[in-house]
């Protein structure tokens, strides 16, 4: 399993967690950060259509490998994506959670490129400020 994980940063872009250098992925972590950053790019962009705002947003990929070790000939059988988004208010989550659907199932191209390589699936994880201070 190969498993890469990327967190908003302040000025809306998503860089490796924990202060990782892409210099540091191997060539098939580096297709999951590529689909990482394409469907949080994506869901930022829907997300601003409909008037939301994350307080902050984490995505972390896992592609399922038919190898113990990655080799030459190792394939992706099946990826995860795991959209793990705060927002301030409770009745933000509904839409949010919205926006990831589109992102993931229709607008994101990496996803869908992926998808003709092994299927893509999601969870969505959403938490609220505002539930966190009752």
């Amino acid at each position: 399993m190969q498993t890469i994980k990327l967190e908003m940063t302040a000025d809306r872009r998503f860089l490796p967690a924990g202060g990782r250098n892409l210099a540091d992925y191997n060539p098939k972590e580096l297709m999951l950060v590529a689909m990482g950053d394409c469907a949080g790019r994506t869901a930022l962009a829907i997300m601003r259509k409909m008037r939301l705002e994350p307080v902050a947003f984490e995505i972390e990929v896992e592609g399922t490998i038919d190898t113990d070790h990655v080799q030459a000939e190792t394939q992706f059988t099946a990826f995860v994506v795991t959209y793990n988004v705060t927002c301030s208010r409770i009745e933000d989550q509904d839409r949010m959670s919205r926006a990831l659907e589109l992102t993931h199932d229709k607008h994101c191209g990496v996803a869908a490129m992926m998808r003709h390589i092994a299927p893509v699936d999601r969870r969505i994880l959403i938490h609220s400020i505002e539930a966190e201070n009752q």
